[in-house]
């Protein structure tokens, strides 16, 4: 009968047995609790991890937009607005005879938040002046928020209504009155109208949160409510979507601490273009002579949570683990592909984040030519604004049979 073994390997210099089981493991189901070996070796030269600040995101089109700030004593200061083209409902808009605007409302369907709602306490939106498209790719570093600069905001309110929450803002009555000064000739149909009226911009300084905002949810809209010479003392109003063909994206603000990036005591993982971790196996060799003669039957990489560290903000629920190819870009690897995302992992559970990779490792010791490096990033990075942090004692642990 084959002896079966389990190697646990976090690539480092000393040997420590110890005892372990884990009766979920593919093919140790007759395993013997005390028969295992754990090789552990911390912060060695061969398995190199580093936190490294990113560039930036594409967030055009995303499912949801972030608005607000977080002030984090440990990542810093995080800032999420967005630009958003307005358009009209219907063609041929006939606005009667001197219309005068009564009231402008921008509302926004709201997902969910991450930090204190309670501090969401500014919203500036200003009219952009340059033109987006729907389908051109925008990123979080497009352009620039410019607080301060011409807010047509009087006041809002956040509806925490558990069924249907909403952000109202009451926009001034200038902005409304300057999009109906452009005339029915003007609001014939969208391509006029973004002729003359590129869309606006949305931001929030000063915050100790992020609201995640639903284009296309039931009261996600923008309402321009008049009279005219006509309609006496009823209100009338002139419709805008925010959805739809609506180009829209996310910004947010560059983040590049070197006291982030130059801590190997901890990997620091965030979203809306924060950081990520490179990690590198660079020991193959070694690795080959420990698995001569055995047979691979589950590897597994294991991240777990530094201590304390929800203590003020939530780590992911989900983190991804992806290879680097020769130019440098980002590739799923096969055990996510081949066999799909519950078998993979990643999810956060008993503050760890575990990863099958037994086809990736499987590559990785019969192809020289195989990339050694990966990437840990945030799932979901352009649409949340979670962060996590991250012991460096990183676990790779091997199961296999001896022959």
């Amino acid at each position: 009968m084959t002896k079966v073994k389990v190697l646990i390997l976090s690539l480092v210099s000393a040997l420590i047995l110890n005892s372990c089981t884990d009766p979920a493991n593919i093919g140790l189901e007759v395993q013997p609790p005390s028969d295992s070996i754990v090789l552990s070796s911390l912060l060695s030269d061969k398995f190199e991890l580093k936190t490294v600040s990113e560039d930036s995101l594409r967030t055009d089109n995303s499912i949801s937009l972030i608005l607000g700030q977080i002030d984090d004593q440990i990542f810093g200061t995080n800032i999420g607005g967005f630009v958003t083209q307005l358009l009209l409902t219907e063609n041929n808009i006939d606005l009667g005879s001197n219309p005068i605007v009564d009231s402008v409302i921008l509302s926004y369907s709201y997902s969910g938040f991450y930090g204190d709602i309670a501090s969401f306490t500014n919203i500036e939106v200003q009219q952009i002046n340059y033109d987006i498209y729907r389908d051109s790719v925008y990123y979080s570093n497009s352009y620039e928020l410019n607080p301060g600069s011409m807010n047509n905001v009087d006041n809002f309110i956040i509806s925490e209504n558990n069924e249907n929450p909403f952000l109202k803002v009451n926009l001034t009555n200038n902005f409304g009155q300057s999009i109906l000064n452009l005339g029915n000739d003007v609001l014939k149909d969208n391509t006029s109208f973004l002729e003359q009226f590129k869309g606006i911009s949305v931001s929030s300084f000063g915050s100790n949160c992020m609201l995640y905002l639903n284009q296309s949810g039931s009261n996600s809209f923008l309402k321009v409510y008049y009279h005219n010479d006509n309609s006496n003392s009823d209100t009338l109003s002139l419709d805008f979507e925010l959805s739809g063909d609506a180009a829209s994206f996310s910004i947010f603000n560059n983040k590049n601490s070197l006291l982030i990036m130059d801590d190997t005591s901890q990997i620091y993982i965030q979203s809306m273009a924060g950081y990520r971790a490179d990690i590198s196996i660079d020991n193959i060799d070694s690795l080959k002579k420990i698995l001569d003669n055995k047979v691979i039957n589950k590897v597994s990489l294991e991240f777990s949570l530094s201590e304390n560290s929800q203590y003020e903000f939530d780590a992911h629920d989900k983190l991804v683990l992806v290879r680097v190819d020769e130019n440098g870009n980002n590739v799923f690897l096969s055990d996510f592909v081949l066999e799909g995302d519950q078998y993979f992992g990643g999810y956060l559970d008993q503050d760890k984040y575990e990863f099958n990779i037994t086809r990736y490792f499987y590559q990785l010791l019969t192809n020289s030519s195989y990339s050694t490096k990966l990437r840990l990033l945030p799932v979901g990075a352009a649409v949340n604004a979670n962060r996590s942090i991250i012991d460096n004692d990183v676990k790779l642990k091997i199961n296999y049979s001896e022959l």
